[in-house]
């Protein structure tokens, strides 16, 4: 599963250094590195929803873990009235909701891509 997360925050990071295809790039970034990130996963008897989820959930708790670094760092470094410092923790909460979010919907995608695919070899002769 690390090699999954890893994956897929590496995908989000390059979509998000790009200097012109940032902007088209950086909000699909989680769905794009889900969908590589997850080959890595042996998901077993799983049905793709909950294997999605699960790796989803993981990956919005990694990118939590490093927004919440990177916030608190900002607050203590930098002199931030208290309201901007509320709006900092509410975009934490919204950014890794939404990490979580279009992972497991990126995930889902290749699960389900690749098991119609194995459904499609099986049933054609051959």
């Amino acid at each position: 599963m690390l090699k999954g997360i890893v994956t897929t925050l590496a995908v989000m990071l390059v979509c998000t250094i790009i200097p012109i295809a940032q902007v088209l790039l950086a909000p699909f970034g989680p769905f794009l590195g889900a969908y590589f990130g997850i080959r890595s996963i042996n998901i077993g008897d799983r049905s793709p929803l909950l294997a999605a989820a699960l790796f989803g959930s993981a990956v919005g708790a990694a990118s939590a873990v490093i927004l919440v670094l990177i916030a608190i760092i900002i607050t203590l470094a930098a002199p931030i009235p208290g309201r901007l410092i509320i709006l900092t923790w509410i975009a934490v909460a919204v950014f890794s909701a939404y990490v979580a979010g279009m992972s497991t919907l990126g995930g889902l995608y290749r699960l389900m891509k690749s098991q119609t695919a194995a459904r499609t070899a099986v049933s054609e002769p051959g």
